[in-house]
């Protein structure tokens, strides 16, 4: 069985958590990611939900910029940390796309379907929408069946800088304001783990589920209904080593 949270009323607080253990994101992959990031939102070239699955909070391109950086920031540093283990994979899809149309995986390696959550460097839950997955730990919008889950956590929180500047709500935003914030910044993040299909079908089958409206660590609540697991819970990434390359 996995932790779980603790609940007081409708109220969830993480009991365990898995310290922040930073390294440097490749400096050579930012302007990629930030070209990719604005041609999605503000360059109005790709488009991206306004909605999350069972969610009804309404995000402007200021939020959607930073989740979008942020997600992609994550599959970088993850693929950086592949190729470190010696695994050979291409590097993520940097292609515009329409509303509706998704990448199918992050990463094909040896067969094997990887997809890469990334979130902020202080979060400690692998949270999935509920409305997204069937019971076999499909995923619902596209029909994959993915075998690992990678968790990158990276900092700092870009929200929190585009709020502090009055930009994270807005709808337009020219490219060199955004670039000029971004040069500035030095990215870090971390791998706290891994969990593979097996473990996603097991916390579904056991409805491991963070509620929609409740409120997580008593101050944040959540739009959507969640599937939930602990960083404590993962697996080191070092693991996934043998089972990618069928060792």
């Amino acid at each position: 069985m996995f932790t779980k949270l603790r609940k007081q009323n409708n109220e969830f607080y993480i009991p365990e958590k898995k310290v922040f253990a930073p390294s440097y994101i490749n400096k050579n992959f930012i302007e990629e990611i930030t070209d990719f990031c604005f041609n999605m939102t503000f360059g109005k070239k790709g488009e991206h939900r306004r909605y999350r699955s069972g969610g009804t909070h309404f995000r402007r391109n200021g939020e959607i910029f930073c989740d979008t950086f942020q997600g992609k920031l994550g599959e970088f540093f993850v693929y950086q940390k592949l190729i470190e283990l010696g695994i050979n994979t291409s590097k993520p899809d940097i292609e515009t796309w329409g509303l509706g149309k998704w990448d199918d995986q992050d990463f094909v390696i040896n067969n094997k379907l990887i997809n890469v959550k990334s979130m902020a460097h202080f979060s400690n839950l692998l949270l999935l929408e509920t409305k997204d997955w069937d019971g076999n730990g499909i995923y619902i919008p596209n029909g994959t069946p993915y075998d690992f889950f990678v968790v990158s956590r990276t900092k700092p929180d870009l929200k929190s800088i585009f709020k502090s500047k009055r930009m994270l709500y807005s709808d337009d935003i020219t490219f060199s304001i955004i670039k000029t914030i971004i040069d500035e910044i030095t990215f870090e993040a971390d791998i706290p783990g891994y969990i593979d299909n097996s473990m996603l079908a097991t916390v579904i089958d056991s409805e491991q589920i963070l509620p929609k409206g409740s409120l997580l660590n008593g101050r944040i609540s959540m739009d959507a209904e969640n599937y939930y697991i602990l960083t404590t819970d993962f697996l080191e990434l070092d693991n996934i080593v043998k089972p990618l390359m069928n060792v």
